[in-house]
């Protein structure tokens, strides 16, 4: 969802520049912006002002939110956890990627805690059989697993995310053949 959304910001920020760019060199045969727009800003001495502020109030609305984009994703790779929680953490992890690995139609797991000392979550990536029920691992992972990673961390409201993903078996390709009447 990301990339879509940096692909859309980059074309409209390409889109404005180019708009910019040709209205203030005076290629579009008119100026940039509107005259009855600046004889309303030469009669309003606060018009300048209050534009100014919003736009100053939009800038910080930006940054606030990109600043909190940053920390959800330093806290997704590094947990602010003290270091005896992450040694525990990783020794448990070894345990329940382990046991679920033992569960029928489990391929792969990886396992990471994340978040926040205050908002620990642990995600849990799961890879099964195409042909696997996903609702029997998922209870079977709830009940046995998970449960008994979050009591050996000591955090029995820990929030768990797990995460599917099947693996279909790979057909085999056949080496193409010309056909004899286009050889």
């Amino acid at each position: 969802m990301r990339i879509p959304i940096a692909a859309t910001g980059a074309l409209l920020l390409l889109c404005g520049a180019s708009a910019l760019a040709l209205g203030v060199s005076g290629v579009a045969g008119h100026p940039p912006l509107d005259p009855a727009l600046v004889r309303f800003a030469s009669g309003s001495p606060w018009f300048l002002a209050v534009a100014a502020g919003v736009a100053e109030i939009l800038a910080l609305a930006g940054q606030l939110w990109l600043v909190v984009q940053g920390r959800t994703v330093v806290h997704q790779r590094w947990p602010d956890l003290d270091p005896q929680t992450r040694a525990h953490a990783r020794a448990a992890a070894d345990i329940l990627v382990k046991t679920t690995k033992e569960l029928p139609d489990v391929q792969d797991v990886r396992v990471r805690l994340t978040g926040t000392v205050n908002r620990p979550r642990m995600v849990m990536h799961v890879t099964c059989a195409g042909d696997a029920l996903l609702s029997e691992v998922y209870g079977e992972l709830g009940a046995g697993p998970v449960e008994r990673y979050r009591r050996a961390l000591g955090m029995p409201d820990l929030k768990a995310v797990v995460r599917f993903r099947l693996a279909f078996p790979q057909q085999q390709k056949r080496p193409r053949t010309p056909h004899p009447e286009t050889a």
